[in-house]
């Protein structure tokens, strides 16, 4: 599938209210409309606490806003986990509308429009990143406990999955972007990480959302293994063009490899950041030029690249104002290329 330009967003947003943030992002993302994570509104709803119904052993402190997995509890509860994901229950791994308003809201503003859309994009938290920031009780990363680091993965999937399901319902093509900003730990001295271990959990997650029919994408915030990334199965890859261009475009035979099967590039140029507030509409398209150009000089046809727009990352931690204009740059933007 091609893309030209398209614009969509990442996730979070910094609006309370999940009808001002569906507002928002019906008014200025028309093509590619995405359901809004709403950390603002409620700890509940930050990236890896909205995903934690249904994993063994978690234990959630709202009052507190913590979060760990007890490991004795969870392997108490495999069983039941395991049992639920063969049967292909995706109800029981469901995201609850406590932990995502903003995906309820969606649904209900879909279904309010009475037409179908031509895409809707969803998103999940990746699982080398939510096995790396979530802990035991004893502060260890998940991610070494191998048969929690299992089914984490399989949650998630399924997660994917009864997202899928939904949106399917009021969109032809549902997008799903796999959230994995700790893969810039990649090489880190600070982290021990299996990446054959970590990618296949990585593409497990791929293969379920593609099972259902969607769209894969991944998103990255950060620098990180470009042609690692490049070389699975996705149909997008989105990340921080803002930053991190010039390090993307050094694997430039990685990436022509990835076009030349028809996959797409996300470009993370508008900044979600307060850098936002210094760029223009001629300033961010200036980049995006740069950006195509020195692809086009190392070879790559520029008019045969797949392209979406998106901020660099999620807004949720700006001012409304601030993402309001980051959203604006992305709608005005996507229509002028």
């Amino acid at each position: 599938m091609r893309f030209d330009f398209e614009a969509t967003g990442i996730g979070s947003v910094p609006f309370k209210d999940p009808k001002t943030a569906c507002r928002a992002i019906f008014d200025n993302f028309e093509s590619i409309p995405f359901w809004p994570q709403l950390p603002k509104r409620s700890y509940l709803e930050s990236m890896y606490v909205q995903y934690c119904e249904g994993l063994p052993g978690v234990v959630l402190d709202e009052k507190n806003q913590a979060m760990h997995v007890n490991i004795p509890k969870a392997y108490e509860e495999l069983e039941g986990a395991y049992t639920r994901y063969i049967d292909g229950d995706v109800d029981f791994f469901r995201i609850s509308e406590a932990h995502a308003a903003g995906f309820y809201e969606f649904i209900k503003t879909l279904k309010a429009s009475g037409k179908k859309r031509k895409f809707a994009k969803g998103h999940v938290t990746g699982p080398v990143s939510y096995a790396l920031f979530v802990t035991d009780q004893d502060k260890r990363a998940i991610m070494y406990e191998k048969d929690i680091f299992e089914v984490t993965t399989k949650v998630l999937a399924m997660k994917a999955k009864w997202q899928i399901r939904k949106l399917k319902e009021f969109a032809e093509d549902v997008i799903i972007f796999i959230d994995e900003p700790y893969l810039v730990s990649i090489g880190s001295s600070y982290v021990t990480m299996d990446i054959n271990e970590a990618m296949a959990k990585l593409d497990e997650v791929i293969a379920a959302i593609k099972e259902e029919g969607a769209l894969a994408g991944l998103h990255c915030c950060g620098n990180t293994d470009w042609p690692l990334l490049l070389k699975r199965d996705l149909d997008i890859l989105n990340f921080d063009a803002y930053n991190f261009t010039k390090e993307f475009s050094l694997y430039s035979s990685d990436i022509n490899a990835f076009l030349k099967k028809g996959k797409t590039i996300a470009w993370g140029m508008i900044p979600s950041s307060d850098a936002a507030l210094k760029e223009t509409e001629a300033s961010v398209k200036e980049k995006i030029s740069a950006a195509l150009d020195g692809l086009a000089a190392k070879g790559i046809d520029k008019k045969a690249i797949s392209s979406i727009l998106t901020p660099s990352c999620g807004v949720g931690s700006l001012d409304e104002a601030t993402a309001l204009k980051v959203f604006g740059l992305a709608r005005s933007l996507s229509k002028k290329i």
